[in-house]
């Protein structure tokens, strides 16, 4: 797999990432891999904590003031992400893009 591609896959979700860490060219995309983690772990801390929704109206108002927002904000990084990726730059997402667990 080339290495457009593997950056292209660490974006798509926890299989994508598993797959993105599978390839033997995961050291040239290095930078892409560790935004793609930073980003599934930020969705799957937000889906779980989501589960408050379930709460009568406390859940209500989270959904709306608080996850909607929230969720809102990760859909426009991923896609700041996706367009950089698919140029082939190295570009952060923002805000949390700044947070680096793959060295």
């Amino acid at each position: 797999m080339t290495k457009k591609a593997t950056s292209i896959w660490a974006y798509v979700g926890w299989v994508g990432f598993i797959i993105a860490m599978c390839q033997p060219c995961k050291d040239e995309c290095r930078f892409h891999l560790n935004q793609g983690l930073v980003w599934n772990i930020f969705t799957s801390a937000l889906a779980i904590v989501g589960l408050l929704g379930i709460i009568p109206w406390v859940g209500w108002i989270l959904d709306i003031f608080v996850f909607g927002p929230l969720w809102i904000f990760l859909i426009v990084v991923w896609i700041v992400a996706f367009v950089a990726v698919c140029k082939q730059q190295e570009k952060e997402m923002p805000i949390i893009g700044r947070i680096h667990i793959i060295k």
